[in-house]
């Protein structure tokens, strides 16, 4: 490679990785206000609202969806889904996206310690109908990080494939924010979390999303 290609490469990821660090900055600030609101009251106005509206007597209807929805995130499915996708890239020779989907497994690691870490009770049921019974904590939400990082993680592969269409990729993109939202929904809406959970699941989904694919693009640019 010559000197001009590799200096405007080191330009360029340089300024990307400082764009980045802004961002990474701004989130963790983010998070660190939400986590002191949760746990100076952990039983705030709008997670209150938020639940009451999803789970009001129109919604009740969506009961199996929602219930599907949730599924996928627990961590028997999540973890097969996991080996499964990074085996099928493994197996075409996408050792990078293989790598990428394996690492979505740190969520669960991550998601335990901040659960243990800010130890916020779940919903009870004299606050929220509970329809499905959970473990753990509450804060921040375990299967929206998971789904934040392997959807995210899958369109961010999609982006950057070269032979797939911009129609198709916009699509494909599209779909899986969707199922990624009515997936953290359903979490409210059975009474598993608040909406400040899902938020903080977010906001550490995004933060694990913006280091991974910097690392993704810059290898895949190698």
């Amino acid at each position: 490679m010559s000197e001009k290609y590799m200096a405007e490469r080191e330009v360029k990821y340089n300024s990307f990785g400082v764009f980045r660090t802004v961002i990474l900055f701004i989130l963790t600030l983010l998070f660190t206000i939400l986590t002191y609101y949760v746990i100076s009251d952990s039983d705030l106005y709008w997670d209150r609202y938020i639940s009451d509206k999803l789970q009001s007597e129109r919604y009740l209807s969506f009961n199996g969806l929602m219930r599907g929805l949730s599924y996928f995130g627990n961590v028997p499915f999540a973890f097969s889904a996991i080996v499964i996708t990074s085996l099928i890239f493994y197996l075409f020779k996408k050792k990078h996206e293989a790598f990428l989907m394996l690492s979505t497994m740190l969520t669960g690691i991550i998601s335990w310690i901040l659960k243990m870490m800010i130890d916020r009770p779940r919903p009870t049921a004299d606050l929220v109908k509970i329809f499905e019974k959970t473990n753990y904590q509450s804060f921040p939400s375990g299967h929206v990080l998971f789904y934040t990082v392997f959807f995210g993680f899958l369109s961010i592969i999609c982006f950057h494939a070269q032979r797939i269409s911009i129609p198709i990729k916009r699509t494909f993109i599209v779909f899986l924010i969707m199922i990624l939202f009515l997936s953290a929904a359903s979490r409210i809406y059975l009474g598993a979390h608040w909406f400040t959970d899902i938020l903080g699941g977010f906001i550490i989904g995004i933060q694990f999303l913006i280091i991974g694919e910097f690392l993704y693009a810059r290898k895949s640019d190698e």
